[in-house]
Order: C-alpha cells, then sequence, then structure tokens
C-alpha cells in the first residue's frame, strides 16, 4: 500500500522509489508533479459556452455544425442571418423563423449525389454575399456534407 512521505500530503510508494532507486531531487520533483496534477486545471474550469464555427470568409461564411445551428445566442453573436442545413435533421421552428433557412434534407451516405445540389447552394450563398449577410453552413457534424458545400462554392 503506498505509504506517506512523512510532513507530506503527497503519497509517494515508497517501494516503487526504493525500486528506481529515486534520489531525493527527483522525489521532490514527482510530489510537485503530482501536487499539479491534484489541482483543477483552469481549461476545465473556464469552458467556453459553446465552441465557435469556422469562418471561412471574412465576415460572410460560417461553417459548422447542427449544434452551432440550434444556438441562436451564437447566430445572434456571429450576426449569421442566414442558414443552409445539409444534414436530414429539421431545425427547430422557431429558428426557421428568425433565420432563413435552406434545408436540402440529406442523409451521410457514401451513394448520395450531393454534387445535385451545388447550383442551389451556390445560388443561395451568392445571393447572401451580394447583400453582405452572413451564412452559416451546416450538417450534423460540420465534416462530409457542410464541407462539400463551402468547397463547391469556394471553386465556384
Amino acid at each position: 500500500m503506498p505509504k506517506s512521505e512523512s510532513g507530506s500530503n503527497i503519497w509517494i510508494n515508497v517501494d516503487a522509489v526504493d525500486f528506481m532507486q529515486a534520489t531525493n531531487e527527483e522525489i521532490d520533483y514527482l510530489k510537485q508533479l503530482r501536487l499539479i496534477q491534484s489541482q483543477p486545471r483552469d481549461a476545465q474550469l473556464k469552458k467556453p459556452k459553446y465552441q465557435f464555427p469556422s469562418m471561412i470568409i471574412d465576415d460572410f461564411l460560417y461553417h459548422g455544425t447542427i449544434e452551432q445551428a440550434r444556438n441562436v445566442n451564437l447566430l445572434e453573436t456571429l450576426y449569421i442571418r442566414h442558414i443552409i442545413n445539409i444534414s436530414d435533421i429539421r431545425l427547430r421552428q422557431d429558428i426557421v423563423n428568425k433565420y432563413k433557412v435552406l434545408w436540402i434534407d440529406l442523409q451521410d451516405d457514401v451513394d448520395v449525389n450531393i454534387r445535385e445540389h451545388f447550383d442551389r447552394t451556390n445560388e443561395f450563398l451568392h445571393t447572401c454575399r451580394s447583400k453582405n449577410q452572413r451564412v452559416l453552413v451546416h450538417c450534423r457534424k460540420g465534416v462530409s456534407r457542410s464541407s462539400s458545400i463551402v468547397l463547391a462554392y469556394l471553386l465556384k
């Protein structure tokens, strides 16, 4: 069983120290590491309320996830007015009422032809950009479908 070195709140396994033939300096270093490890980390305590989507084109095109599209506070913070939802999950009615949403009900499957939607999404994005209005393009995880839509627009 681990034993505590006298006068210390940091547990040190004496058998392990003997086996490693640790010096007093090394033991002190281990104690400091253990003390640091036992303290709460600032990053864990101060997690942001939400993660921001990636800004692809400054003050215009944002790329993200469905959680970000559902977060009205985030959308308002970023002044986003339009959303392209390229997933099989419908957004809540309050979001659809507040933002102009282009919903393309599309599964995340290998055999889905996303290319057939590029003209429609490019036109939507072009209209938003000509009005200097911000758009969030998202799918469920912000990986495949939404990335394809963003890349299609950038290539166009």
